[in-house]
């Protein structure tokens, strides 16, 4: 028997995939690259390891360790997502034995050629702050939208760039988190609590902002199970309430007229894309 289960752990060790994201810095755009390709392969085994700021010779090493090791443990090479600019470095690494995915390889080269002129080969510059008065900008509209979080704050209302509504617990505080960080987006929300969805209006705070509204709606049950995770046994999380305060919201969303998207099955990056597409909100480089 402990013959048939070494046999099958060692199967599935060789049948997954190992993936390495080696940067410079922080990792984040190797991450976003390896992200967005493997999960068009939802069925494939991954398994993955972040290395970050190998940002000199001594520290490449490891890396070499890691990938190299791999290779030699399964017979498959590993997949490498990669962000280093130093070509001394990433040519190390490039020695081993795996098949790379080199951002700044693929796509610096023709950029120098279209734009005549060379890049500066700055470690860390992707994440690093481009436009210091954008940057301040952005780290302004976090701060309002923490500010105004959850109905907090609403006579600040008339800075808002957008306010997003809906019941509690359908996405509305990490989606304007994420419109703040990644567009500098000055995003509030206002939870629609039981009275106000009882009433079937729209609470008189935010009437006057209607142009600014934007509502997130949810599959009942997809709410339940979100409320059941922290408030069991609650009224709060009964069936019967999630499915009439969505249904409520709907109509409020449908007779004022106020844009709304069904968020169950959607990431936050999707809701944040529809509803920068949907309100017209300008998406620039920050």
């Amino acid at each position: 028997m402990w013959i048939l289960t070494a046999i099958l752990g060692l199967i599935f060790i060789v049948s997954a995939r190992y993936v390495f994201v080696v940067s410079d810095r922080t990792g984040l755009t190797a991450e976003a690259l390896a992200n967005s390709l493997l999960c068009q392969f939802p069925s494939l085994d991954i398994r993955s390891e972040t290395m970050v700021f190998i940002d000199n010779l001594d520290k490449v090493g490891r890396v070499e360790e890691k990938i190299n090791g791999v290779y030699a443990q399964t017979g498959m090479k590993p997949l490498v997502f990669m962000t280093v600019v130093d070509d001394r470095i990433r040519d190390r690494i490039m020695a081993c034995q795996a098949v790379f995915y080199d951002f700044f390889g693929t796509f610096i080269e023709p950029l120098e050629k279209e734009l005549s002129m060379e890049s500066s080969h700055t470690v860390g510059s992707s994440h690093g702050v481009r436009d210091p008065i954008k940057y301040t900008s952005r780290i302004s509209a976090v701060h309002y939208s923490l500010m105004t979080d959850d109905g907090l704050e609403t006579d600040h209302y008339n800075r808002a760039d957008i306010i997003v509504i809906g019941v509690s617990r359908c996405g509305k505080t990490p989606t304007c988190l994420y419109l703040s960080l990644h567009y500098g987006v000055y995003a509030a929300n206002y939870p629609l609590t039981t009275q106000e969805l009882d009433s079937k209006r729209l609470p008189p705070v935010l009437i006057r902002h209607r142009a600014k509204l934007f509502g997130l709606t949810i599959d009942p049950f997809r709410l339940l199970q979100i409320r059941q995770e922290r408030y069991q046994g609650d009224s709060y999380s009964s069936s019967s309430l999630c499915q009439r305060e969505v249904a409520q919201a709907e109509s409020i969303y449908r007779v004022a007229r106020i844009p709304y998207i069904n968020t169950t099955r959607m990431s936050i990056e999707e809701i944040g894309a529809k509803l920068m597409q949907r309100s017209g909100l300008t998406r620039s480089l920050l």
